[in-house]
């Protein structure tokens, strides 16, 4: 039991299935992102056609029988996404292959896999399904998963020379507390 507990927590060996699924999700991304980047109706000259489509189709399923779309997320789209659609759309399609190329990098991985979560969950309660459902819950599984996450990345190597110039500019901040301090009752 003990060799097992010792390979589990072994970001050597761990780091390995997780490679492989952020270069698996990463591509995803950067498939479908380059496809929007590269369209004029998300960042060309007919922008935003493409997302306006997809959020006027989200609001249609907020109504009938059995909505598929939650009435407050059509709420959402209404005064937020569809007054700052080509922001939106402009954001969707540099997003999608930003989250990509972070993922299979492996640089600033957990922060990525937020930010690619936040998307697949918005298109679910849009009403959209595919491939956002495994993706969404492979980054939240990145976003708790341990150290291997990004073992085999740029955050091994980027990330503690940003924490050791963060110490150099902003001073090493005090380690806390273990235990709440306590005072003397009078």
């Amino acid at each position: 039991m003990d060799a097992l507990n010792k390979m589990i927590n072994n970001p050597k060996i761990t780091g390995i299935p997780w490679l492989l699924l952020r270069l698996f999700i990463g591509y995803e991304w950067i498939e479908a992102g380059l496809h929007k980047v590269g369209a004029a109706a998300w960042t060309g000259a007919t922008a935003p056609g493409a997302i306006h489509g997809f959020l006027m189709g989200a609001l249609a399923k907020t109504t009938g029988e059995r909505p598929s779309v939650y009435a407050w997320y059509g709420d959402f789209i209404n005064n937020v996404a569809l007054p700052n659609e080509m922001l939106f759309s402009y954001l969707v399609a540099y997003g999608e292959v930003l989250v990509g190329l972070a993922l299979i990098l492996g640089l600033f991985t957990k922060w990525a896999a937020f930010w690619g979560a936040l998307m697949n969950l918005s298109f679910i309660l849009a009403g959209s399904t595919s491939s956002n459902g495994y993706m969404l819950t492979a980054q939240v599984a990145m976003l708790f998963g341990g150290q291997g996450v990004s073992y085999y990345g740029l955050d091994t190597f980027v990330l503690p020379f940003l924490k050791k110039q963060a110490q150099r500019v902003f001073g090493k901040a005090p380690a806390p507390a273990l235990a709440p301090e306590t005072q003397a009752v009078s």
